[in-house]
């Protein structure tokens, strides 16, 4: 074992022991009797909250302990067996679609009549079935459009037949290598489900873009594909993201196609492989890239459907009871659709402390010394390997920022689907830009701003009470009333929103190229390329008309491209 692991299991264990400690001092001797009803009953749900998230913690830990990756296998040429694709569609533009077929025409194969392409089309447009013949790709379409995704796919495998099912959102665009970097994974063993990769997005997610945080934090869905879900390789556990995914059509079929019962059909549809003993990967390597929801009527939106299909899901198979999984996979099931009851816990930790400061509720019987003996170790050591364990993607800060800005949409449809009361429409998540106004944004942050003020008010309590009595009895509380207030006034700042000038995004690119205007020709490089232009960067200075129409080549190893263009900013 080298230091590095000997360190971060050190530290595991710290941790786990200090969790333990912790909770055995909250649970016999914390617990308010005496202070009515009220304050009890809040006392144990803050207890029972701290409960789940510390097995929740736990459970992540052990994981991490040991990553599992799997081996790359060297197979031939003719071992790359034959794929379909299949790129569902219902209602997202004809530019957005015209992208991710142009991904998938050009991915790398060794055999390219070997990559059958399927527009999957549920909404039976007749531009989709241009943009088919346009790529000389497959189009398919139903005529009874039951199941939504998951009725659209299954159809799609009535009529087709390759041992390998690659399935891509609308939006998402593979990379050349997608097919080569993942298919030789099949050839692990006979029994290979699964393989999962990152969703990967080339435009900011709306947490980096409202915070202006692009270049200060990674996008929020990393933390999920390339840590969570390649650490639960280990017990076979993987999430299939219904995205950037390739799947072996037998096992598919055994578990009787996708799951059309659940609005996560993906999530379903990935435990059903499980279940019937086949083994999944996710594999931390980007090889596809999609949108991110860029408004936060979308955003929500999108959340709201996870939440609800992931306990709807998790109800209907009866992961308990499942024939088939493992005990460690019914953990880390239960550990995944116990997340989206984050929202809950959120709210009880961010309320408990102001119940205490501005109610004068006691909800933990407790004093500063118990609680810098009990409390303050396990909370630095927490810090420490949550940071230390995903590789410094994720904080305890981020995380609460981010749950602290969606708790407040998520609460109803968490409780409403676990009473079993669902929601009889779902849309899809919208790909095409925004969809709110101010008015929905301020709506949306009322819960925040009342949060806020009540914080306000509790922090000027305390430090009335310190100056009053001089004691520092409160100032744990006075603690996690700032911290709270933070990701409150984070979530407010948020919600606000941040205005997009850009109409596409910018990649920075670096490729030699030549700018001509029919009559000289200047070498230079380019900087960045989006969709409507690029910017170059020249190595001395030159004298360029910028009345005149120009022509840029560019030439790589890969490939080619000449375009003409005009000056518009120097």
């Amino acid at each position: 074992m080298n230091a590095k692991k000997l360190k971060n299991k050190l530290l595991i264990i710290m941790t786990v022991l200090s969790t333990i400690i912790y909770l055995l001092w909250r649970i016999f001797f914390t617990l308010p009797f005496g202070e009515g009803k009220f304050a009890f009953t809040w006392g144990v749900m803050l207890l029972a909250v701290e409960v789940l998230g510390m097995i929740e913690a736990i459970i992540h830990f052990r994981s991490k302990s040991s990553i599992e990756y799997p081996e790359r296998p060297n197979i031939s040429d003719d071992m790359f067996v034959d794929v379909d694709v299949f790129i569902a569609t219902y209602n997202e533009p004809y530019e957005l679609l015209y992208k991710t077929v142009n991904g998938c025409v050009n991915m790398d194969y060794p055999d390219k009549s070997k990559v059958h392409i399927y527009i999957c089309d549920d909404s039976d447009r007749p531009e989709m079935k241009e943009l088919a013949k346009k790529f000389n790709v497959n189009y398919i379409t139903r005529t009874e459009r039951k199941g939504a995704k998951a009725g659209n796919f299954n159809n799609a495998l009535k009529h087709t037949k390759s041992p390998l099912i690659v399935t891509f959102d609308a939006d998402m665009i593979p990379m050349h290598d997608f097919l080569t970097a993942t298919v030789l994974y099949f050839y692990l063993n006979e029994k290979v489900g699964f393989i999962q990769t990152p969703q990967s997005f080339y435009n900011p997610d709306l947490f980096q873009f409202n915070l202006f945080s692009e270049g200060r934090i990674p996008n929020e869905q990393d933390y999920f594909y390339r840590d969570i879900q390649v650490s639960r390789n280990k017990t076979n556990s993987v999430i299939y993201g219904g995205s950037n995914t390739i799947i072996s059509r037998k096992a598919l079929e055994e578990a009787g196609g996708f799951y059309t019962e659940s609005i996560t059909e993906d999530f379903a549809t990935g435990m059903n492989i499980q279940s019937l003993g086949y083994r999944c990967y996710a594999i931390n390597e980007v090889h596809a890239s999609g949108l991110s929801p860029s408004d936060l009527k979308t955003l929500i939106k999108q959340r709201d459907r996870w939440a609800r299909g992931c306990i709807q899901a998790g109800r209907k198979l009866n992961i308990l009871f499942k024939k088939g999984l493992t005990l460690s996979q019914r953990f880390s099931y239960i550990a995944a659709i116990t997340y989206w009851y984050s929202c809950i816990k959120r709210f009880i930790y961010i309320m408990s402390p102001i119940l205490f400061s501005v109610f004068d509720l006691t909800i933990v019987k407790c004093n500063l010394l118990q609680t810098l003996i009990f409390w303050l170790p396990m909370y630095i050591l927490n810090r420490m390997a949550l940071k230390k364990l995903s590789n410094n993607i994720r904080s305890i800060k981020w995380t609460n920022v981010y749950e602290t800005i969606l708790f407040p949409s998520l609460i109803p449809s968490v409780i409403l689907e676990t009473l079993c009361i669902s929601k009889k429409v779902f849309s899809v998540t919208k790909k095409d830009g925004a969809d709110d106004d101010r008015s929905y944004r301020i709506r949306a942050s009322m819960p925040h701003i009342i949060l806020a003020v009540l914080s306000f008010i509790g922090i000027g309590r305390c430090i009335s009470f310190i100056f009053e009595t001089g004691t520092i009895g409160v100032s744990v509380v006075l603690f996690w009333l700032t911290f709270n207030l933070y990701t409150i006034l984070m979530s407010i700042f948020f919600m606000l929103g941040r205005q997009a000038f850009r109409s596409s995004e910018r990649f920075y690119v670096e490729d030699d190229c030549i700018v001509s205007d029919g009559k000289m020709q200047i070498k230079c490089r380019t900087n960045d390329v989006s969709e409507n232009g690029v910017s170059i960067i020249l190595d001395e200075p030159e004298y360029i008309d910028y009345k005149k129409n120009m022509k840029i080549s560019i030439k790589t190893e890969r490939y080619s491209t000449e375009f003409k263009a005009a000056i518009v900013q120097v």
